[in-house]
Parts: structure tokens; sequence; C-alpha cells
């Protein structure tokens, strides 16, 4: 008796075309859906982090008793000055009477309590670009209520806008302290 192997099965040519011309379509209809996600993903975490500073700095004046103030800053170890906070921003305080409200960052006299770096691909701009200080019953100091607005922005050298792909964030921080999100308005530049 002879023995016979088994016959030997695969993909034909034409299977294999097939199934690689399915791949690319579904890839090409893939691939711009995920870069949007992964831009929302990207002004969503700042404006997170945006949100988490402005209520760390509120928290830090109510616990401390004293006041606490926020600015933009590149550098990590002063305030930039102006209304972009996409460079980064800190959070820092002065020992009771020793600065006012609205005080630009000095080393040798304020304490530093939080440093952000900058974000690539992200606008964030404020309405005003004073320092922003919150006091002890953690109020703003003035109490004029702020708005900043957080998008994304294709290159580094544009404010960003809003758009149905990937929609902007504006944050309103109000005279008492307390701060709300909300949609920024498509199709609308990120300038509040």
């Amino acid at each position: 008796m002879t023995c016979m192997s088994p016959r030997q099965r695969g993909f034909s040519l034409v299977e294999l075309m097939v199934t690689i011309t399915v791949m690319a379509i579904l890839l090409a209809i893939a691939v711009p859906s995920f870069r949007d996600a992964i831009h929302r993903n990207h002004v969503s975490s700042t404006s997170n982090e945006l949100l988490a500073s402005l209520a760390y700095a509120r928290t830090e004046a109510i616990t401390r008793g004293q006041l606490v103030s926020m600015c933009a800053s590149s550098s990590g170890t002063s305030c930039a000055g102006g209304t972009a906070f996409e460079s980064g921003w800190i959070v820092y305080t002065y020992p009771a009477g020793a600065a006012s409200a609205n005080a630009n960052y000095d080393s040798t006299k304020a304490t530093l309590l939080r440093a952000t770096t900058a974000r690539t691909g992200v606008s964030v701009q404020s309405k005003s670009a004073t320092v922003i200080t919150f006091g002890q019953q953690g109020q703003l100091k003035p109490s004029t209520p702020l708005t900043f607005a957080t998008c994304f922005r294709t290159d580094a050298t544009s404010t960003g806008s809003s758009t149905n792909a990937v929609p902007g964030t504006e944050l309103d921080v109000y005279g008492s302290g307390s701060v709300t999100t909300k949609s920024w308005p498509v199709g609308a530049a990120c300038t509040p």
C-alpha cells in the first residue's frame, strides 16, 4: 500500500489580493478617525490639566490662608505674560503679607508649588493677560471672571480652532473661584 501525502492548502493569489484590498480600504477609513481621536485626547488632557491646576491653586489658597497665583510660563521659573498658556504655566504663593494679588513670580521671595510644561499641537488662550490669583476663601482677586479656550492647532504659530472632528474646550473661572467647562463653538478661532 502506498502512502499519499495530504494535499497542501493555501491561499490563492486572488484571495490574497482581495484580503489586502479590504485591509487597505479599512485602514483608509480608520486612520483619519484615529488621528482625530488622538487630537481630541490632546485637547482634553490639556484642558483637564489646566482645570486641575486652577483647582489646585484655589485649594492651596484656602488651605494655606494665603494668596496663591498662577501665570503663563515658558521656563517654569518666571511669568511669561500675555494670554498664551500653551507654553506652560506655574502655580506659586508668597508668604502672608509679602506680596499683593496678581504679582509676578519672584523666585527669591515666592514658593513655586507647581510647574507645567508646554503641550505640542494644542493652543491654550486666556481672555486676560493678568496673573490669576485666588484669595484665602478661594475667590478670584480681583473677582473679574476669566475665560480660557483650548483647541487643536496644526502649527506652532496659530491659535488653532474648534472643529466638528476635534472640538475645543472652554473653561470659565467665576469670581467665586468655581470653574465650569463647555465645548468651544465649532468653527471659532481659539481666542476668547
